[in-house]
């Protein structure tokens, strides 16, 4: 498996399929939306093997 995580940058339709440009780790990489239909920019999703596969729930700390 190869999971990581990336935000959304941008969405938009190619061929017919929306597709989002995400933003991981300083790169961005074309990813499917296909599984992942009610994704927003913003959003920060979870990508494995090149598809979204579900939105990421990140926990914010804020440090004193």
């Amino acid at each position: 498996m190869n999971i990581i995580t990336g935000q959304i940058e941008e969405i938009f339709v190619s061929d017919g399929m929306a597709m989002g440009k995400v933003s991981v780790r300083g790169a961005y990489l074309k990813v499917p939306l296909t599984f992942l239909m009610s994704a927003k920019v913003g959003d920060t999703i979870v990508i494995e093997s090149g598809v979204a596969i579900s939105k990421s729930k990140q926990e914010h700390t804020t440090e004193i």
